[in-house]
């Protein structure tokens, strides 16, 4: 282990004299430690975070169908240092050819903080995540996006939501009914009956999206503003407006509030982006996106372990984005 690191940093051997390391985050598809080192030497980071994959096999099993470390691992490895998205520098980024094994050791973002889902966003955490979405959505990397095969898993991704999620959403809404209103579980339904026309539709723009933007997902500095966005696991070629409507979906805890500055929120983002759509027609796609959020979270609910704080997070993520999804109508556009 220490001669791994020390390779990894560039050390002699015998250079660290101490490795030290203590859990950190909630992810429920990756385990992440922080690690604390010793060096002879100067010149080499005292902290990092390592991820590696979940001592669950559920969420293992989930992550391999999922292609979720292989999209993780691709981000780290072929894009973080060309975008001026604001991640963690990785510092080693590889995986095995059966998506199961991966090691990912990155820049200990301390002191800055992880979001909290079920609490809610403040308003410059939202207004701060989506400049960075307009960063990462502007951004085409060099040599195009065909030669990175890992952007491409959403493909089989969206095949496999259609066959599963009709099958699973009994079992969503018997476990969440005592979370979720019937209205919501209901909604659901209706969503569920017409999820092949939902996945189906072209999108009207492609670019590299994050997949799954929400406060747990983000660290933010004291003052709210974003620090780096992490846990890339879904990030692959998708619609932009996914993204954008995910992120004020799942963020805002009072639908009042979200109600009074989305249009503003998504104005702001669109000014953003180097290459931005107009205004009609992107509304138009956050309005058929504000599923995104109540997709993700019965997905997610039924391919990874179990917790009391993951059904609760999982509940906010549905409920939040079906009201939204009901004030905007959104099941007119499927």
């Amino acid at each position: 282990e220490a001669a791994f690191v020390e390779q990894v940093f560039g050390a002699p051997e015998g250079a660290l004299q101490s490795l030290n390391h203590v859990p950190v985050g909630t992810g429920q598809v990756c385990d992440s430690y922080r690690f604390s080192c010793q060096w002879e030497d100067e010149g080499h980071p005292a902290t990092f975070v390592a991820k590696c994959p979940s001592a669950d096999p559920v969420s293992r099993g989930a992550a391999a169908i999922f292609h979720l470390y292989d999209m993780e691992v691709g981000w780290y490895r072929d894009v973080a240092g060309h975008c001026e998205v604001h991640c963690p520098q990785p510092y080693h980024a590889d995986i095995a050819d059966n998506e199961q094994e991966f090691v990912l050791l990155l820049e200990d973002m301390t002191p800055a903080s992880q979001g909290d889902q079920l609490a809610g966003a403040s308003l410059v955490q939202v207004e701060t995540t989506l400049a960075e979405a307009a960063a990462l959505h502007s951004f085409q990397p060099a040599g195009g996006v065909d030669r990175l095969h890992w952007l491409h898993h959403s493909n089989s991704n969206s095949e496999f939501m259609k066959t599963t999620l009709p099958k699973g959403y009994p079992l969503f809404r018997e476990r969440f009914s005592g979370l979720l209103s019937s209205d919501i579980l209901d909604l659901g339904q209706e969503l569920i009956d017409r999820l092949t026309r939902y996945i189906e539709s072209e999108p009207s723009e492609l670019a590299i999206t994050h997949g799954d933007m929400r406060l747990d997902n983000i660290l933010f500095h004291a003052d709210g503003r974003v620090a780096a966005l992490v846990d890339w696991q879904t990030c692959s070629l998708g619609n932009p407006a996914n993204d954008v409507a995910y992120m004020i979906g799942t963020s805002f805890a009072d639908a009042e509030e979200r109600r009074q500055h989305e249009k503003r929120l998504v104005e702001a983002y669109l000014a953003a982006r180097s290459n931005a759509p107009d205004y009609d027609s992107f509304w138009r796609e956050y309005r058929r996106h504000a599923f995104s959020g109540f997709v993700m979270a019965i997905n997610a609910s039924l391919h990874v372990e179990q917790t009391e704080r993951g059904d609760r997070m999982f509940a906010a993520m549905a409920e939040r984005p079906a009201q939204m999804a009901l004030d905007l109508d959104s099941l007119s556009l499927l």
